[in-house]
């Protein structure tokens, strides 16, 4: 069955195409992803689905369809509270549950002629609360409110005083005791810690309804939807399976618009040596006939580059020495109130250590206390003697914001020109115009992509990051991953992005419930172990929360970064890889930039590059070598 049918729809804002050309049909139970830069038109898209925007072309609904939408920034009436939300919501769960008490009252008192009958209503209604979770309305409630991350402290707390996150968790919960045909959700996990995500992916894959979902959490459309739509340069785009599927597809195309783009372009380069050549010559006729067939092509544009790391040039302002970072028996929280006791663990050179756990387990306050800002408890933790920590937190903001992002990095004593600059910049996906605009009017995504970027080229040898993936559409946050996993420093990220810490983390940090581990490898195989430690006997448990600080600092022992004297020695294989990657990414820019006549005459810019080369090239003698070993 179809719920809906869209036909070239299309969508502009003055002179911006945000789509256009887009055709699709929603079925009934289908999971679809929506995916697309910041300001592509993602949101408005929805909008048009839901009927609250219009849109150029034909858009057909099934009678009588019931659409349920997640906005990004939601609006309540004053004095609300989320246990006052949920109590409109689960109405007609309420009376669900009153027409199944009075038709049980009926049973006993029907003739054994309508017993039968009322046997079938009452199924009927029982089959319907089973399908929405067998619970009472004001259970469902409750476990809605909970497994999107609120306290029972804050169910009755006035909307107003909750932070913007838990009102967005409220907005969630509010909306997921519905029972519509179709979901749109425009980033429902955005404020949710990895409790919450998981939940929520139980919660719509036990749905009966269809759902258009917009997120940035790649390994959330990766286990949700099976199709995946994509905004990109103002085409519409669908593809078939999940974000990791239809990765693969996207860049076949891509790299086929390359060719392409490859082959027009030599045309019209042999194009206009014929037209120079014979412009005024005997065979001038030719030429105006061939001038004219060039007026008519259309403009010629290179596919867009989402991953030009090349530009960037992720030096370290001093280099790591053994130490980065050890703990002794380091015990956070606040007077009166313990979070974490007894941790003890080493950062190695070069290691990309991942931080997770549920909101209020106290990974923030972790880095608050590293950082010095709060007094540890007990215990004690030690920097490194070579140690220069840059940090990037959740709600840290700009001292000016007329500034553009260019002066940005000029004020920061980036880069060696202003062109340079534009490189760096773009390598984050900052090009043309965006370079130019006043920082007040970029997203919170772009803002947050901007700091990472400045961070990323002021020498620090050690970064603490406090969720560097999150508002970044897709393209930004893979721009990210990629940076950070060939920058050589080391990093301590907490997030709640699957896809990143699978992608980046060397180990993981795993918080929860006052009790912390550390893990080998990305998210996957911390979840792993974490599930193995929750499904074991008690006193399994307690074996392994005594030998926690042990393990852990064996662990991070095991890892000595500059075994054998090769500062990579510590690192992943493919870790190992990526740096590679980036490091002949950056030499073929490099020896692309000699042969440009403008550097060639800025002599400050050739002696920049040539150090830059002499470093980058020993560098990666020292890569290869260590990548060699692993056979």
């Amino acid at each position: 069955m179809t719920l809906l049918t869209a036909n070239r729809l299309g969508k502009s804002y003055g002179g911006h195409v945000c789509f256009q050309d887009a055709s699709f049909v929603i079925p009934a139970g289908g999971r679809i992803g929506l995916i697309g830069a910041n300001g592509s038109g993602k949101t408005s898209l929805l909008r048009a689905l839901a009927g609250d925007e219009e849109c150029e072309g034909g858009l057909a609904r099934r009678r009588g369809l019931e659409i349920a939408r997640l906005e990004q920034s939601p609006v309540f009436p004053p004095g609300s509270t989320p246990r006052g939300l949920m109590a409109e919501a689960i109405r007609p769960w309420r009376e669900l549950d009153a027409g199944i008490d009075a038709l049980r009252g009926e049973v006993a008192a029907a003739p054994a002629a309508e017993r039968e009958a009322v046997l079938r209503r009452l199924a009927q209604l029982e089959a319907r609360r089973e399908a929405g979770g067998g619970e009472s309305a004001a259970r469902r409630a409750e476990t809605i409110l909970r497994g999107v991350g609120l306290r029972p402290d804050q169910f009755d707390r006035d909307i107003g005083v909750l932070s913007g996150g838990e009102r967005c968790r409220a907005a969630l919960a509010r909306l997921l005791v519905g029972e519509p045909d179709l979901w749109l959700l425009d980033e429902p996990t955005n404020h949710l810690d990895l409790a919450g995500i998981a939940f929520l992916e139980r919660f719509l894959k036990n749905s009966a309804a269809a759902a258009v979902v917009v997120s940035h959490d790649r390994r959330f459309l990766d286990r949700m939807v099976e199709s995946v739509w994509e905004l990109d340069g103002g085409r519409f785009y669908c593809y078939p399976g999940n974000y990791s599927q239809s990765r693969r597809i996207r860049e076949e195309r891509r790299q086929s618009e390359w060719r392409e783009f490859m082959k027009r372009r030599e045309f019209l380069r042999r194009e206009e040596i014929f037209i120079n050549k014979w412009r005024a010559g005997t065979r001038a006729r030719q030429a105006q006939s061939h001038m004219k067939r060039l007026a008519r092509l259309e403009t010629l544009k290179a596919p867009r580059d989402q991953s030009r790391l090349a530009a960037l040039d992720l030096r370290l302002g001093r280099r790591l020495g053994d130490l980065v970072l050890e703990t002794y028996g380091l015990t956070i929280g606040f007077p009166g109130k313990r979070l974490l006791a007894d941790m003890a663990f080493q950062l190695a050179p070069g290691e990309i250590l991942g931080v997770v756990g549920p909101n209020g387990a106290g990974k923030t306050t972790l880095f608050e206390t590293l950082l010095g800002r709060l007094p540890p408890l007990a215990g004690a933790f030690r920097w490194g003697p070579t140690v220069e920590a840059g940090t990037l937190g959740q709600h840290d903001v700009f001292p000016d914001e007329e500034r553009t992002p260019l002066e940005h990095l000029q004020d920061a004593g980036l880069g060696a020109d202003d062109q340079d600059r534009r490189d760096k910049l773009g390598a984050m996906l900052f090009s043309g115009e965006d370079a130019m605009k006043p920082i007040r009017v970029l997203s919170g995504g772009e803002k947050k992509r901007l700091m990472l970027v400045r961070l990323l080229l002021q020498g620090h040898n050690a970064l603490l990051l406090d969720e560097p993936t999150n508002h970044l559409d897709i393209q930004s946050a893979e721009a990210a991953t990629l940076a950070l996993s060939a920058w050589p420093g080391s990093v301590m990220a907490i997030s709640h992005d699957r896809y990143f810490l699978d992608e980046v983390a060397d180990r993981v940090l795993w918080i929860e419930d006052g009790a912390w581990r550390i893990t080998q490898g990305g998210f996957s195989e911390a979840e792993a172990g974490r599930d193995r430690f929750q499904r074991g006997p008690e006193a399994a448990r307690r074996r392994e929360a005594r030998r926690a600080p042990a393990k852990a600092k064996s662990l991070a022992g095991a890892k000595p970064g500059l075994a054998g004297g090769n500062p990579f020695a510590g690192w992943s294989a493919a870790k190992l890889e990526r740096r590679i990657i980036a490091n002949e990414e950056r030499l073929a820019a490099i020896h692309a930039a000699f042969a440009d006549p403008a550097a060639s005459r800025n002599g400050n810019r050739m002696r920049q590059l040539q150090n830059e080369l002499a470093g980058l090239e020993g560098e990666q003698a020292g890569l290869e070598a260590e990548y060699a070993k692993r056979g």
